[in-house]
């Protein structure tokens, strides 16, 4: 328990931010708690106001009632008895005659008829009374019951004071919906409490994650960075070993030297391959970083089509395959792309198609649609699985079988190619079957005119 809270104190000394955000959340659960108990205190004050007029405003009726049977002491007593019945919350009513030789208050009608005759109790609070034109009212309390207890004087119809009235009334359900308020309030606060509780314990997972995402973007920046200097640092080395290997295989010695002649065409190989995941390892690199430059402009799209058909030709003719391109009918559509890079993306995509194309024919058709220029390279290859078409432009995935495995590839050229294609706000699909080739269909917006 020590160390953990040591962690803890370690921890929010490493991160001070944390501490902020602690008291921030502790605020709330206080800042309720004062508001919950000031707005009791005006509910209960406001309460005891209403219940306060109530008990007058009683007594002012009982006062006019009382004052026309004032001889009768009978009736009054009636009219005592109607009212407790009928008011619960009214818990005793006295009306008393002021007796001048005594200066006491002789009770002559009373909610407990045993007190009638006798001389009513509290002198001084009738004689304040009695002294007093708007009568006392004040809170009383017996038994843990809080009463509002209201006396005033009563007259003649000559406005002649002849003695007092005095009742009791009971706040028994006024408390009631009080405490049950208040009750209620401080539940809703306890659940406050604990739900900002586990908001903070919540909290300080959440921030942890933040750090950790924090520390994992650093690490990935200083992974760009690696890979972005790496790349070019091995190109340098990459390109030397390329021209000596180069000029060994115009060596007549290499040549007429069956084995030599082998080693140096593997070595020329690994260097194209390494030359290959070094490129591609860059074009990942920007990227992912969002360095990659892209200049989108209006473009006729058959003019790179065609140069791209041509760049890459040779590699089809030495595998002996058919090049084949269809120029659209109109040859004035205009789309919006970056040349180069879209120079890249079909090079890529031909490319591919030539590699996994044993025999047959490699064919690039144009067709527009619904404001979108679709370029199609279809071949007669091995085709791809379902399953692996799902995988297909994702990093490093590569089709592994036994077709494929003398193929090169890094497994990041259709990754990049979808990329690129993102960028210039178009979009890439493949339909595919396998044995029979694949379709990959490259869509950029076309302008409209």
């Amino acid at each position: 328990m020590k160390n953990l809270f040591a962690r803890a104190i370690s921890f929010i000394k490493e991160n001070p931010s944390v501490m902020y955000s602690l008291v921030l959340v502790l605020l709330v659960p206080i800042a309720f708690f004062i508001n919950t108990y000031l707005v009791n205190l005006s509910y209960e004050e406001d309460l005891n106001k209403i219940t306060q007029r109530k008990a007058i405003l009683i007594e002012d009726i009982l006062e006019n009632v009382i004052a026309k049977e004032a001889n009768n002491a009978d009736k009054i007593q009636e009219i005592i008895g109607n009212i407790i019945s009928e008011d619960s919350e009214v818990v005793s009513l006295t009306v008393s005659n002021f007796q001048n030789q005594t200066n006491d208050f002789k009770i002559v009608a009373a909610s407990d008829k045993n007190l009638v005759g006798n001389i009513q109790p509290d002198n001084m609070q009738n004689m304040i009374a009695w002294t007093n034109p708007e009568g006392i009212a004040f809170l009383d309390e017996k038994n843990n019951e809080r009463f509002w207890k209201v006396t005033k004087i009563l007259k003649s119809n000559s406005e002649e004071k002849i003695g007092l009235i005095s009742m009791s009334l009971s706040l028994a359900s006024t408390d009631f919906l009080i405490n049950r308020t208040i009750r209620n309030s401080y539940w809703v606060l306890f659940v406050t409490i604990i739900i900002v509780l586990l908001f903070v314990s919540n909290q300080a997972r959440l921030f942890g994650y933040a750090l950790m995402v924090t520390k994992l973007k650093e690490i990935d920046k200083m992974k760009d960075m690696f890979i972005s200097m790496a790349s070019h640092e091995l190109r340098s080395p990459l390109g030397a070993m390329k021209g000596y290997v180069d000029f060994l295989k115009d060596k007549k010695e290499i040549l007429a030297d069956e084995d030599a002649n082998h080693y140096v065409s593997n070595i020329s190989l690994s260097i194209e391959r390494l030359n290959g995941l070094v490129a591609d390892m860059l074009e990942v690199s920007r990227i992912e970083g969002n360095r990659m430059p892209m200049e989108i402009s209006e473009i006729n799209p058959n003019k790179v089509i065609s140069e791209s058909v041509e760049e890459i030709k040779s590699q089809a003719i030495q595998k002996g395959l058919k090049l084949i391109y269809t120029p659209p009918i109109d040859d004035k559509l205009i789309i919006l792309a970056d040349v180069n890079r879209l120079k890249q993306v079909l090079i890529n995509l031909i490319g591919n198609s030539i590699k996994y194309t044993p025999a047959g024919s490699v064919t690039v058709s144009v067709v527009a649609k619904n404001n979108e220029l679709g370029i199609t390279i279809a071949d007669t290859g091995i085709g791809i699985s379902s399953e692996d078409q799902a995988n297909l432009f994702n990093k490093f995935h590569r089709i592994q079988n036994e077709k494929t495995k003398n193929i090169i590839g890094t497994g990041l050229g259709l990754w990049i190619t979808m990329e690129i294609v993102k960028r210039m706000n178009g979009r890439i699909t493949i339909e595919s079957i396998e044995g029979v080739g694949s379709h990959f269909t490259v869509y950029l917006p076309v302008v409209k005119k």
